[in-house]
Order: structure tokens, then C-alpha cells, then sequence
């Protein structure tokens, strides 16, 4: 009887952990889309800047700060290389906003997104 009784203790403890790994896996998953999601964001705000091909200068102030924000969110590629470039020394070309807007859509933010 207590060797029955043992093994389901132990088999409640086992279900324990396998519930607390669950658990722990659900939290890590969650906390991987909730890093997606700012992610995707951060990339539509630097591309809404661009969608219409016109860049104002509040526009340029406006994405470069997004651009810092992307890059602290961890997105890389080419949306933020194409950013970068783009708001380098002597303003942007119509080249840039074009380069950028190919970035924004290969990226799949385009105007409908």
C-alpha cells in the first residue's frame, strides 16, 4: 500500500513539472509573438512614412526616430538598412524612397497592410 501510495505521489509530482514546463512554454511562446507583434509594428510605421513617395521634413524627423525604435526592437533586413541609407547625408533621392518602398513591400508592408 505505500509503495502504491509513493508512486502516486510521484506521479503527481512528474505531472507537476510536465504542467510548470506547459506553463513555462505558454509564458515563452506569448512573450515571442508579443516581440513579433512590436516587431511588425515598428516596420509598418517606418514604411507608412514612405508609402505615399513624399518625404517632409517633419516626415524625415518622424522616421528616423522609427527607425531608432525598429532597430531597438531587433528589426533588421533590408527596410532598416534601405531607412538608414535613406536618411543619411544630403537627403533622401527619389532612388532612396523607392529602394525603401521595395524593401517595405518585399517586408509585406505594403500600403494595404
Amino acid at each position: 500500500m505505500t509503495l502504491v501510495a509513493g508512486a502516486g505521489v510521484a506521479l503527481a509530482l512528474t505531472g507537476c513539472s510536465a504542467v510548470g514546463d506547459v506553463a513555462s512554454a505558454a509564458g515563452e511562446g506569448a512573450s515571442s509573438a508579443a516581440v513579433g507583434a512590436a516587431r511588425g509594428a515598428a516596420l509598418q510605421q517606418v514604411c507608412g512614412y514612405v508609402e505615399d513617395g513624399q518625404l517632409s521634413e517633419s516626415d524625415l524627423t518622424q522616421l528616423r526616430a522609427a527607425v531608432r525604435a525598429a532597430e531597438a526592437a531587433g528589426v533588421e533586413g533590408d527596410v532598416v538598412s534601405q531607412a538608414d541609407e535613406l536618411l543619411g547625408d544630403g537627403g533622401p533621392d527619389e532612388g532612396q524612397v523607392a529602394q525603401l518602398q521595395a524593401a517595405c513591400a518585399q517586408a509585406g508592408q505594403t500600403p494595404s497592410s
